[in-house]
């Protein structure tokens, strides 16, 4: 820290989006433009801000360090957009800015979960009170109540045993997945414990290949009322491996969430008008979930003095967090014509404006960002469809094909509101490589980024 630095600033900055929503490629190219700052391509903060000593921590204790090299050399070498190695990371990094005079910053990057989320009705719940949610939600949704059939026969069936209910549950999760529905819970199911998500595969066999709790031998799934008898030992059994569940997944998980001072909320747009009506209405509720449990925002008085008063006078280690800044966040920019950028962002505003505008002491923003800039907008005259230039990622047949030449693609036009209906594949958007500059000192284009960054570290 420079002599006339006095204290250091600590900005705990948590970003969630469900998988394949663009986390991992977000923090890589944060992490580039902060560690390689260029104030022309990344303007931070007041204008001209220079970022210096930029210096690279360990993450805390319990915490895996996010392999930003790895990531970086994985979009670059294979061209591939980076996938989870853990569950959970974080990336720690301390430097001087220009427009903080007399602080520097400590800069916790957590990439938390966001399947995760759907656990979150455990929280504050017991067994009983998860399992009628849960059968609520499967018995009332017609999606829901096709994709699970087999385990809602199950339950009904006299005698039934633990091994057949496991095995109809887990068949249930597995269709729920391949009918891209994100309310997979237990999480563990989507993405184990080590970073691992479900892969593509028949449902059968997906339904073999993964568990339903903290691993193979303390798996549970909901039960209803007449199964829920206290004392009988398969309702005992569940109740103590949910429970335990519970204390290892869920609280660490929500713990790391409501120890961030600030949060980015990654909502794939793209996916969800690519997904259906029925998506969006999930992707929304964990939303809506993520918010009733975290609570962010703060006492509109003491909490903005406390906070104030722990800046000046309390070491950073000391300090407590609470979340009182919030950034959606609608990832993949670069996949919409230039068009179609400010309904982008309407529609974002749209879904989840409500979240943040019911909670006292909190700041929220949107932003639509493209964190690696892959494709080229192409002129787009009256009644002509909005195209781009890429390289494309798959064939005609949906098969992964080796980097080519760039190609022309067609993009949806996105509508000015939400429809009221819409069928999964009626929006399509290009899947292409990713454009990351092979000079690591050099980080890639990028749309809003800078912008996002300048909100969240405050």
């Amino acid at each position: 820290m420079g002599i006339l630095r006095l204290k250091t600033t600590e900005a705990r900055v948590g970003v969630v989006g469900l998988y394949s929503s663009g986390k991992t490629v977000l923090l890589t190219s944060l992490i580039n433009h902060l560690q390689d700052h260029d104030p022309d391509r990344f303007p931070l903060g007041r204008p001209g801000t220079q970022l210096r000593r930029f210096t690279v921590h360990g993450p805390d204790r319990g915490w895996a360090a996010f392999n930003y090299t790895g990531h970086r050399d994985a979009l670059v070498n294979a061209g591939l957009w980076p996938r989870k190695t853990t569950d959970r990371a974080q990336f720690v990094c301390q430097f001087e800015r220009s427009d903080w005079r007399f602080s520097d910053c400590l800069l916790k990057l957590y990439d938390l979960p966001g399947e995760r989320v759907a656990d979150a009705a455990m929280l504050g719940r017991d067994f009983t009170g998860w399992s009628e949610r849960v059968l609520n939600q499967f018995v009332n949704d017609t999606a829901y109540r096709t994709c699970c059939a087999p385990f809602l026969e199950a339950v009904k069936k006299p005698g039934v045993t633990e091994g057949e209910l496991l095995s109809t549950y887990r068949l249930a999760l597995a269709n729920l997945i391949l009918s891209y529905k994100p309310l997979i819970t237990p999480s563990t199911f989507l993405l184990d414990l080590k970073g691992q998500p479900a892969r593509p595969a028949a449902p059968a066999e997906l339904a073999a290949a993964r568990h339903c709790g903290l691993d193979e031998a303390n798996q549970f799934c909901p039960l209803p009322a007449d199964l829920r008898a206290p004392g009988t030992p398969l309702f005992d059994t569940f109740v103590g491996r949910y429970n335990q569940y519970v204390e290892q997944v869920v609280v660490p998980t929500v713990a790391a969430f409501r120890s961030c001072t600030a949060l980015v909320v990654l909502v794939d747009v793209t996916m969800l008008l690519a997904g259906g009506v029925g998506m969006y209405d999930d992707n929304r509720q964990i939303v809506r979930d993520l918010f009733d449990v975290l609570a962010p925002g703060e006492n509109t008085f003491f909490g903005p003095l406390a906070r104030g008063l722990g800046k000046v006078f309390l070491p950073h280690q000391w300090r407590p967090g609470w979340i009182t800044r919030v950034a959606f966040c609608a990832p993949k920019l670069d996949l919409v014509h230039p068009n179609d950028r400010d309904r982008m962002l309407l529609l974002m505003r749209r879904m989840v404006e409500r979240f943040a505008g019911d909670r006292d002491g909190l700041r929220y923003e949107f932003f639509n960002v493209s964190s690696v800039v892959s494709t080229k907008a192409l002129p787009a005259g009256a009644g002509e469809p909005r195209a781009l230039l890429g390289t494309p990622l798959r064939g005609a047949d949906g098969r992964k094909v080796p980097p080519g030449a760039e190609q022309r693609f067609t993009a949806s036009e996105l509508p000015d509101d939400w429809p009221l209906e819409w069928a999964a594949g009626r929006y399509a958007f290009p899947e292409v490589y990713p454009r990351m500059p092979a000079r690591k000192d050099y980080p890639p284009d990028q749309v809003n980024l800078d912008k996002l960054a300048t909100f969240v570290i405050e």
